[in-house]
Protein backbone atom coordinates (compact mmCIF):
# COMPACT_ATOMS: atom_id res chain seq x y z
CA UNK A 1 0.00 0.00 0.00
CA UNK A 2 1.31 3.00 -0.99
CA UNK A 3 0.43 6.34 1.68
CA UNK A 4 0.89 9.89 2.27
CA UNK A 5 3.14 12.34 -0.40
CA UNK A 6 3.90 9.13 -2.37
CA UNK A 7 0.38 8.68 -3.66
CA UNK A 8 -0.11 9.68 -7.46
CA UNK A 9 3.38 9.64 -8.41
CA UNK A 10 3.62 6.37 -10.29
CA UNK A 11 4.98 4.01 -7.36
CA UNK A 12 2.04 1.91 -7.24
CA UNK A 13 2.34 1.25 -10.58
CA UNK A 14 6.26 0.60 -10.44
CA UNK A 15 5.65 -1.76 -7.69
CA UNK A 16 3.19 -3.67 -9.35
CA UNK A 17 4.71 -3.79 -12.68
CA UNK A 18 7.53 -5.48 -11.03
CA UNK A 19 6.19 -8.07 -9.28
CA UNK A 20 3.65 -9.41 -11.93
CA UNK A 21 6.68 -9.30 -14.30
CA UNK A 22 8.52 -11.29 -11.89
CA UNK A 23 5.29 -13.66 -11.50
CA UNK A 24 4.85 -14.35 -14.78
CA UNK A 25 8.86 -14.43 -16.47
CA UNK A 26 10.55 -15.97 -13.44
CA UNK A 27 7.98 -18.34 -11.39
CA UNK A 28 6.01 -20.91 -11.57
CA UNK A 29 3.25 -19.35 -9.86
CA UNK A 30 -0.48 -19.47 -12.03
CA UNK A 31 -2.11 -16.95 -10.38
CA UNK A 32 -1.69 -13.77 -7.70
CA UNK A 33 -4.45 -13.27 -5.35
CA UNK A 34 -4.77 -10.11 -3.18
CA UNK A 35 -7.54 -8.17 -1.21
CA UNK A 36 -8.67 -4.55 -1.49
CA UNK A 37 -11.40 -2.49 0.19
CA UNK A 38 -14.36 -0.84 -1.75
CA UNK A 39 -13.63 2.20 -1.44
CA UNK A 40 -10.20 2.14 -2.58
CA UNK A 41 -11.04 3.23 -6.11
CA UNK A 42 -7.41 3.93 -7.51
CA UNK A 43 -5.96 0.72 -6.26
CA UNK A 44 -8.68 -1.14 -7.70
CA UNK A 45 -8.20 0.67 -11.07
CA UNK A 46 -4.70 -0.23 -11.00
CA UNK A 47 -4.89 -3.95 -10.36
CA UNK A 48 -7.51 -4.35 -13.21
CA UNK A 49 -5.06 -2.35 -15.55
CA UNK A 50 -2.71 -5.56 -14.65
CA UNK A 51 -5.38 -8.25 -15.41
CA UNK A 52 -6.36 -8.53 -12.11
CA UNK A 53 -10.68 -9.46 -11.82
CA UNK A 54 -12.78 -9.40 -9.06
CA UNK A 55 -13.72 -13.36 -7.89
CA UNK A 56 -15.51 -12.24 -4.43
CA UNK A 57 -16.65 -10.21 -1.47
CA UNK A 58 -15.49 -11.45 1.90
CA UNK A 59 -18.19 -9.79 4.29
CA UNK A 60 -16.88 -8.05 7.57
CA UNK A 61 -13.17 -9.61 6.48
CA UNK A 62 -11.02 -6.79 8.16
CA UNK A 63 -10.71 -4.84 11.44
CA UNK A 64 -10.37 -0.75 10.28
CA UNK A 65 -10.54 1.55 12.43
CA UNK A 66 -12.18 -0.13 14.97
CA UNK A 67 -14.89 -1.65 12.67
CA UNK A 68 -14.78 -4.61 10.75
CA UNK A 69 -15.15 -4.22 6.94
CA UNK A 70 -15.59 -6.10 3.66
CA UNK A 71 -13.06 -6.81 1.33
CA UNK A 72 -13.08 -7.64 -2.22
CA UNK A 73 -11.06 -10.46 -3.55
CA UNK A 74 -8.80 -9.87 -6.73
CA UNK A 75 -6.86 -12.61 -8.86
CA UNK A 76 -4.81 -12.50 -12.06
CA UNK A 77 -3.44 -15.82 -13.87
CA UNK A 78 -0.01 -15.73 -15.68
CA UNK A 79 -0.25 -15.51 -19.16
CA UNK A 80 2.25 -18.10 -19.16
CA UNK A 81 1.13 -20.79 -17.78
CA UNK A 82 -1.24 -23.67 -18.84
CA UNK A 83 -4.78 -22.81 -17.95
CA UNK A 84 -7.59 -25.44 -18.27
CA UNK A 85 -10.64 -23.51 -18.68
Amino acid sequence: SVIGKEQGKGVGKALMKALTEYADQWTTFLRIELTVYPDNLNAIALYKKFGFEQEGLLRNYSLRNGRFEDVITMARFNPNQAVAK
